[in-house]
Order: C-alpha cells, then structure tokens, then sequence
C-alpha cells in the first residue's frame, strides 16, 4: 500500500471515529456553548480560532510527554477550514457547522500528529529493524553457538522487535533515560505511606 494511501486511510479512521463518537459530540457542544456566550447560536471566526489555539496546546503537550513534536495550525490553516465548514457563507458557524469545523480540526490534529511521530519515531523503528536483523545474522554465524541460538532468535519475531526497540530508543534518548519506556509502561510500585 503506497504511503500515500496509508494517510489517507489514517485520515479517514480518524474522521470516522470523530464523527462517530458520543465523547466527541459532547465536548463538541460544550465547547460550543462556552463559545457562543452570549447565546446567538453563532460563532466567529476569531472565537472558533481561539479555542483551535487551546486545543493545539493540549495536543502539544500530550505530544511532548512522548518526544513529538507537532507543529500548531497556521490561522491560514483555521481560516480555510472555516471557510470550507460555513456552509451558508456568513462568516459565522452555527451549531452543525462547528460540529464539522471541529471534526476538521480534529482530523487535521491527528495527521499532524501522525507526521510528528513518523519524523521522530520512523528512523528509530528502521534503525532498530536493521540493527536486529545484524545482530541476528552475526550471532547465527558464531560457529557453536549459533547452532544453539538460532531457535532462540526465532522467538523474537524481527519486524516486532526491532521496530518496537528502535522507538523504545528514541523515547528513551527523548527523556534523556535510555530505560524510560520501562518506567513509562512499567511505573515503579510505590508502597504505603507511613508516617
């Protein structure tokens, strides 16, 4: 499957789920409502940008926690999206109408974040895919023991593992703690407190 057809895949799960999710429709109208404070059952432009702007520096944050880096919408990026969800021309959203602009913004959040961790994780996953399949190749040409370990590196299936600790690598060089995904997936038990 050519990548571009990937991302489009990607983005149409994405929209789906969105359009599709009790959760999302009700932030959705919630956020709405703060919006539209003065109950005109309208929103401008300049207040559907400003909560775009909140959203983004939550996704951001998130993002951060695992090294990636995503990259906020341009307020061409809003404009446009605004643009192509005012149905009825007026520089206004309404109710329906922000449904999809926010929807929009969702799907156009979700692919930037895609990108970001394909900038920051894909090198690690193929350096760990190559540096898995080397190190395979070497311990099998060990006379003796790649005899007895040849079985053994056949449990450890090449494009799981040396995708997975290529990208366990990069995070792990991200928090400046090699062994930070085993703290991440593996939090350290904390005993009762005493006093």
């Amino acid at each position: 499957m050519p990548c571009r057809a990937v991302v489009q895949a990607v983005h149409d799960k994405v929209r789906n789920f969105v359009r599709n999710s009790e959760q999302f429709k009700r932030v959705c109208e919630s956020t709405f409502d703060s919006l539209d404070y003065r109950s005109a059952g309208r929103v401008s432009s300049e207040e559907a940008a400003s909560c775009v702007e909140a959203l983004f520096r939550e996704l951001q944050q998130a993002c951060a926690e695992y090294g990636i880096v995503l990259d906020p919408l341009t307020s061409e990026d809003v404009r446009a999206i605004f643009r192509e969800c005012d149905y009825d021309a007026n520089a206004t959203l309404d109710r329906g109408e922000f449904q999809d602009f926010y929807a929009s913004v969702i799907t156009y959040a979700a692919m930037k974040a895609c990108a970001g961790f394909g900038k920051t994780y894909g090198m690690g996953m193929v350096g760990g895919l190559l540096g898995v399949m080397l190190l395979k190749g070497a311990v099998r040409r060990v006379p003796v023991v790649g005899l007895i370990a040849s079985p053994l590196l056949g449990l450890f299936p090449t494009l799981l593992v040396g995708p997975l600790l290529g990208a366990a690598a990069v995070y792990g060089m991200s928090q400046n703690d090699l062994f930070a995904i085993r703290h991440k997936l593996f939090p350290p038990r904390q005993g009762p407190i005493r006093d």
